[in-house]
């Protein structure tokens, strides 16, 4: 029995590497049954592969909103960067995926984070053309002032892109700002 127990646990301990490359292998076929085994047995969804990317992002690069989803609820770094400093809403925002630019939002990433180039998850939408993923990204609080190592804005990458039409949502978006006036229509003495 004691034999028995030691090989178990010596098996457990040599099996933990294997989960973390295990969990990129069923991601990248999306197996979601293996993979939410190995996310009940902790497999770390914090670890990189052999590309520098973690299990999110290889999910994000694979268009696989399920399995996005499923990574999302384990205790994920929604803002960890690749080797290129692209970050999950970097990337879903270049492949121009809605679905899963909408998934990442819920989990409040740093919208206005930038790659090693500098440019951010608008930047980087803008110019791949995908309207409705920068008019959802301008939503959730994206700066247009923000400028890369190249010092251009996102307006600039619009008219790179020769993407125009995009201009209009840049030029609109509004500022989610706070004001505090004093009208007087409060009794609130100020001193």
């Amino acid at each position: 029995m004691k034999k028995k127990l030691t090989l178990l646990c010596l098996m457990l301990a040599c099996s933990l590497p294997i989960f973390a490359q295990n969990i990129f292998t069923a991601i990248r076929a999306n197996d979601i049954p293996g993979v939410k085994f190995l996310l009940n047995k902790s497999a770390n969804v914090n670890v990189k592969d052999e590309n520098g990317d973690s299990p999110l992002i290889v999910a994000v690069k694979n268009n696989q909103s399920r399995m996005v989803n499923l990574v999302l609820q384990a205790d994920v770094k929604v803002d960890y960067k690749d080797k290129e400093g692209n970050t999950a809403l970097m990337i879903a925002g270049k492949n121009g995926n809605a679905e899963i630019i909408g998934q990442l939002l819920h989990y409040y990433p740093n919208i206005n984070l930038r790659n090693s180039n500098g440019a951010t998850a608008l930047m980087l939408a803008v110019n791949e053309g995908n309207a409705d993923i920068v008019k959802s990204l301008l939503e959730h609080g994206a700066s247009v002032k923000i400028k890369d190592k190249q010092n251009k804005t996102a307006a600039d990458y619009v008219k790179d892109a020769g993407k125009d039409e995009m201009l209009s949502l840049l030029n609109n978006t509004t500022p989610v700002t706070a004001s505090l006036k004093n009208t007087g229509s409060y009794a609130i003495p100020f001193q």
